[in-house]
């Protein structure tokens, strides 16, 4: 990935969140520049395993961790598993995921508050290394091991031919579907293409009253883009920017389109209007429920719906399908994704190095799976066994990724999800007509790129 112009206007985005830091709008998950991803059909190679168990430090060791909730256990787990067999001690620092890009952010611009190693999620990572702070860790992946990790994610974390972070989990964007409730409404999942097959669906979902709703939009910050109107653009073959960061979407049908769909579903009732002030994880709750027949969601989202009973009562009853296309497009749907670097002022590096080995390792990375619902992002762990046993739906969800993106890398992303959000909330209340919406939103991004 290049980075071009964003150590300028970075410069001044750090300046504003130092000052601002307080108030600075907060973001969560989610990315950077568009890339197609090729998920292997068969793994080549069998998962590797951990590193190998390595006697204690003479002298005792400590390395910090700056990183987001810790799903599943995930980083408690081999942390002490870690230490227990190289002697190294990992204190980590779990920041929510609302307040995890702002603590980043002016944590590494007052000098790195003594952390080595620090969480680098997709969303944030074009504007984390555009300020320097990473080192190079290119030899943790040598070119004769890259065929064994998912190409997509291993070039989104690779900067101006270095690579900053190790790859740690992948995910997106997936529809699910509720089986009895489409079973109900006579509708055959198969056969939900495109976007005009699942407004049919919608029909039959309505007219058979198989649920309250077809569908319920997240169209709250920070859920639409990544899993509502942004996907919907792209699975119609739409983009946002061109390499300049120059709005584009007004140049082609696909986001009028999608902003029509979404008016349409509301007027008709199928659509949950509620949508307006959720976000993925109440889309999900109310998909749990069993009040829509569908949900277009993330990864982990779509997982809990099927095997968790706290937040879902249709668990072992939900299918997934690719997100419809439409023209050429057959699917497509934002990616997202987790890594793991070393910052420059750490004065463990070594250490932290072999920490990060060990966190994205095979073991490490299918407990990550079982137990945090995300996607490997080692190749040969698509072909687990355990892994496909503990996901109803694996392989559909898995074969999603083969039609993913990352989002464009503007430093300003965040704030223009925000004013995104907005228009798709207007356009969805009856406040703008689809087309206001879109010219709305051109003014606005061209506003942000010229601060």
């Amino acid at each position: 990935m290049k980075i071009t112009k964003l150590n300028i206007i970075f410069s001044v985005l750090v300046a504003i969140s130092i000052l601002a830091a307080a108030c600075a709008p907060t973001a969560t998950p989610t990315t950077a520049p568009v890339e197609s991803t090729q998920l292997p059909v068969q793994a080549t190679e069998a998962p590797t395993t951990s590193p190998a168990t390595e006697a204690p430090t003479a002298e005792a060791v400590t390395i910090r961790m700056l990183v987001r909730p810790d799903e599943g256990g995930n980083v408690a787990k081999f942390a002490a598993q870690f230490e227990q067999e190289t002697g190294i001690k990992v204190a980590v620092d779990f920041v929510a995921w609302n307040e995890i890009t702002n603590k980043t952010l002016t944590t590494l611009a007052s000098g790195g508050g003594g952390y080595d190693i620090v969480f680098m999620p997709s969303a944030d990572a074009p504007k984390l290394a555009a300020g320097g702070w990473f080192e190079p860790i290119n030899d943790l992946m040598p070119e004769s091991e890259k065929a064994n990790w998912l190409a997509a994610v291993v070039d989104f974390y690779t900067f101006n031919g270095n690579l900053l972070a190790m790859p740690w989990y992948a995910g997106g964007a997936h529809m699910s579907y509720n089986m009895q409730a489409l079973e109900k409404a006579g509708v055959d999942p198969a056969a939900i293409i495109t976007w005009d097959d699942f407004m049919a669906a919608c029909k039959a979902v309505k007219e058979s009253s198989a649920t309250e709703f077809c569908f319920a939009p997240s169209a709250k910050f920070p859920g639409n883009f990544y899993y509502n109107w942004g996907t919907m653009v792209l699975s119609r073959g739409g983009d946002f920017f061109d390499e300049n960061g120059a709005p584009i979407f007004q140049n082609s049908s696909a986001a009028l389109d999608a902003l029509k769909m979404l008016k349409d579903g509301v007027d008709k009732g199928y659509f949950d209007k509620a949508g307006i002030a959720m976000d993925d994880y109440e889309t999900l709750i109310e998909f749990g429920t069993g009040k829509t027949a569908f949900l277009l969601d993330s990864t982990w989202a779509s997982t809990q719906a099927n095997r968790n009973a706290d937040l879902s009562t249709i668990t072992g009853k939900v299918g997934y399908i690719l997100v419809p296309g439409a023209g050429d497009v057959r699917s497509a749907a934002y990616l997202y994704a987790g890594g793991l670097g070393v910052l420059k002022t750490s004065t463990h590096k070594e250490e932290a190095k072999k920490f990060i080995v060990y966190l994205t390792g095979a073991e490490a990375q299918k407990h990550h799976a079982i137990e945090g619902a995300n996607m490997p992002t080692r190749v040969a762990l698509y072909d687990d066994a355990d892994i496909a046993a503990a996901w109803p739906g694996f392989a559909d969800l898995a074969a999603q990724l083969n039609y993913g993106k990352f989002v464009p890398a503007v430093p300003w992303f965040d704030e223009w999800r925000r004013l995104a959000a907005t228009a798709v909330q207007e356009v969805m209340s009856g406040t703008k007509s689809p087309e206001d919406a879109i010219q709305w939103l051109v003014t606005e991004t061209e506003r942000l790129r010229s601060q």
